[in-house]
């Protein structure tokens, strides 16, 4: 039995070393299939390293885009190209993570209020100031009608371009982007695409200019959805840029990105006759509660979309008979934004900083009260430029120089506590004794 039991053993041995290297042969093609399938794309993001561009055109039509590098046919294009090795016996490789164009950005929980002065870009214009160490920002903008001339498809030509010429000079930047007036052939920043998914949900009015405009309604969910979606994209785009330090939001501004609401009870003439701006506001089923709705989630959308960055509101008031405490939109909609996302930040700010707006305190009662009390959080904009005009001192100079008058501007916008001033660029350009003044006090 012994002997047949030792025959039996010996006969089946080189069976079972037969099968034994066939299945490690199986297992080594399997995991070798899998290393080299899981070696991951090579994606290379080039949005940060376009040439710098001059941005010589006041018009869209003929800005130019930042050049591409040889072989490339845009400046953000991305390149993706998979690796195939021929396999060999080797350990299998550890998978490493694949590399996105627009990776989520990682939330800070504070976001540092910047300070100091920005010069104020205006809409296709050059950028003044890159080498004036008084200049410690860039406020760079492009009209929503431009960035997105159809729904979903973006031209970062002009921004990636501006982004391009501030990068080598460390300057922070503040990013703006025109909604408001209406369709573009009248002169607004609307997209027509956006005017025809809204339809008839809008009001008109005339601007500054004797001109008719229709805008969307303020609160039109249609509107709302399709801002806050390019609000997202600008964000995915910009936000994880460090040098990026602010973004603006809006929505009670008919014709630019500063509040500007349609409270007149003059007679106009625009249909139905008789009425005014107020009246259609009504007609249109404006409310408190509809503002504020409109100016939460546009602000919600800006938060999530720049967690990186401050969020800068310019307010202003609403007047009778649409609300009886003018100032209750914009407050309502500032606790609320502040409550969920925190006291610093939502910047409060003012685009009508002047030499003649009043020293604080001011008046409880007054169109200042709001801006001083949300302080420490608050920053402006310059309502004009002091170069060559006496617009920043009540239309009068009263024999003040440029200088002065941008000075006298400085003293008062520093006295409220504001922590940036947007100075238009003609002034950076042709003032610097008063922009070397500013940079020394604000935000200090």
């Amino acid at each position: 039995m012994n002997q047949i039991t030792k025959k039996k053993h010996r006969r089946s041995r080189p069976f079972r070393m037969s099968f034994l290297v066939g299945a490690l042969f199986c297992a080594f093609l399997t995991t070798t299939e899998r290393a080299f399938s899981e070696i991951p794309l090579i994606a290379v993001d080039l949005a940060w390293v376009a040439p710098s561009v001059l941005l010589a055109s006041e018009d869209f039509d003929s800005v130019t885009s930042p050049a591409a590098p040889p072989g490339l046919s845009s400046p953000t294009q991305v390149i993706s190209s998979a690796v195939q090795p021929t396999p060999t016996q080797r350990p299998r490789p550890t998978p490493r993570p694949r590399a996105t164009v627009n990776p989520t950005p990682t939330p800070i929980l504070t976001p540092v209020l910047p300070t100091g002065v920005f010069s104020l870009t205006g809409y296709g214009r050059q950028i003044k100031g890159l080498s004036n160490p008084d200049v410690d920002g860039i406020s760079i903008r492009d009209k929503w009608w431009h960035l997105e001339p159809s729904e979903g498809v973006y031209d970062w030509s002009t921004l990636d371009a501006y982004v391009a010429q501030i990068t080598p000079t460390g300057k922070k930047i503040l990013i703006r982007i025109g909604t408001m007036g209406g369709r573009p052939s009248l002169g607004g920043n609307t997209p027509d695409w956006v005017m025809d998914a809204v339809g008839a949900n809008t009001i008109s009015y005339y601007d500054s200019g004797h001109t008719l405009k229709t805008i969307p309604l303020f609160w039109n969910q249609t509107f709302l959805d399709k801002k806050k979606a390019m609000i997202a994209a600008v964000g995915a785009r910009y936000s994880g840029n460090p040098l990026v330090k602010v973004a603006t939001a809006s929505f009670a501004n008919r014709h630019s990105e500063d509040w500007s609401m349609l409270d007149s009870t003059r007679i106009d003439g625009i249909p139905p006759a008789g009425s005014s701006e107020v009246s259609r506001m009504l007609a249109a089923g404006y409310t408190h509660a509809k503002m504020v709705d409109a100016g939460t989630q546009i602000m919600d959308a800006a938060m999530a979309a720049w967690p990186n960055q401050v969020i800068y509101l310019a307010i202003g008031r609403i007047d009778r008979p649409l609300e009886q405490d003018p100032d209750s939109v914009a407050r309502d909609v500032r606790d609320a934004t502040r409550s969920r996302w925190g006291a610093n930040r939502l910047v409060i700010g003012k685009e009508i900083i002047s030499n003649v707006m009043p020293f604080p305190p001011p008046d409880p009662t007054g169109a200042w009260a709001l801006f001083y009390n949300s302080r420490p959080a608050i920053a402006g904009q310059n309502l004009a430029a002091c170069y060559g005009s006496c617009r920043m001192n009540g239309d009068n100079c009263n024999g003040l120089t440029y200088d002065q008058i941008l000075r006298g501007t400085v003293d008062h916008f520093v006295s409220y506590g504001g922590k940036w001033l947007e100075i238009y660029a003609d002034d950076v350009t042709n003032l610097p004794g008063a922009i070397h003044y500013a940079h020394g006090l604000i935000g200090h």
